[in-house]
């Protein structure tokens, strides 16, 4: 089986069965649960080193695959990166998620999700803060949910575990300073300034927010406008990483990609970017950026496709320091 060095099966389905008997027969003679998370019984069936049946672990992270650093809070709220790959949902599946809710931007997988039995919400949310409308939807997911929700965003580090800290203020009912002690835990760096200071201050939503929340909260929200080309970018600059990974000879889990058509996506949304009210709103700087950007990534197509190795790491720097420059100014 393709893997096997990397990934660890936690048990068969012979020993799934077997341990699913036993913990029933020991729940109903001793009043136990299957399993217990960090909350309390969290309905899964572990084994004696605490790993979850069913559970394929990366045994250099420790993570489930496809679910990097993944935490589980409590009995109903549970955080981590993006799902990466189908592999990512069944192991949610097997952690007994019930719930994916997504803060990125990207339009989530919900095809992938269902397939295991998984509801998909998306409540977009941006790096300066948790917004009450916006707070008032994740609370609801959570409260609506038939059981635990996974919260992520795209790194897992920043926006998801703050809304993460907002569903647990309300329902598992922690503490402020727990909130932030969590966030610093989960790596959410200090200068996202908003997410900290909307968590450190959440007292709750108000009656209009939660009012105005919808009886059925979408599984997608198509990104418009500057969000649709971060959002493009966010992308094409993942698969460019992933191929620079794989010494510039494609990603290896999508050999359906081409890294020079992804270099030209990437300059193609810059060059979008640059065009859009809201983005020239930010101002001369934020367009610079854009510009240096689109020059830097057009340069990185051209060496691509001329299979020029220095050239195509020079290029990938620039684009790579232009973003973080960016960032830095506009977003961090």
């Amino acid at each position: 089986m393709d893997g096997m060095n990397r990934y660890r099966y936690v048990a068969h389905f012979g020993l799934i069965a077997l341990a699913t008997v036993l913990a029933t027969v020991l729940g109903a003679v001793l009043g136990i649960g299957c399993g217990a998370g960090a909350g309390g019984h969290d309905g899964v069936v572990r084994t004696a080193d605490g790993a979850v049946v069913g559970v394929q672990y990366d045994q250099e992270t420790g993570d489930p695959v496809g679910l990097e650093r993944h935490r589980r809070w409590s009995d109903r709220v549970g955080q981590g990166a993006q799902p990466h790959g189908d592999v990512a949902f069944e192991n949610l599946a097997a952690l007994g998620y019930t719930t994916v809710l997504s803060v990125d931007g990207a339009v989530p997988a919900v095809d992938a999700a269902k397939k295991h039995g998984l509801r998909y919400v998306h409540i977009p949310i941006g790096y300066d803060g948790v917004p009450d409308d916006a707070a008032a939807r994740i609370i609801a997911a959570v409260e609506r949910s038939a059981g635990p929700v996974y919260i992520h965003c795209h790194h897992g580090r920043h926006r998801g575990p703050a809304a993460a800290m907002v569903a647990r203020i309300t329902v598992d009912k922690i503490s402020n300073d727990d909130a932030v002690a969590s966030m610093k835990l989960s790596g959410t760096s200090p200068k996202y300034e908003g997410l900290y200071r909307d968590i450190a201050q959440f007292v709750g939503v108000s009656a209009a927010a939660k009012n105005a929340v919808p009886a059925t909260l979408p599984s997608t929200v198509l990104p418009k406008g500057i969000q649709a080309n971060m959002v493009g970018v966010d992308r094409s600059y993942t698969y460019l990483t992933q191929s620079r990974a794989n010494d510039w000879k494609g990603v290896p889990d999508s050999p359906d990609v081409s890294t020079p058509h992804e270099a030209r996506m990437l300059w193609e949304h810059f060059r979008e970017l640059r065009r859009e009210p809201k983005a020239k709103a930010h101002g001369a700087s934020f367009i610079g950026f854009a510009k240096d950007s689109e020059k830097s990534a057009i340069a990185l197509e051209k060496a691509l496709r001329a299979n020029n190795e220095a050239a195509t790491e020079l290029a990938f720097s620039q684009v790579k320091n232009s973003c973080n420059a960016c960032h830095k100014q506009f977003r961090n």
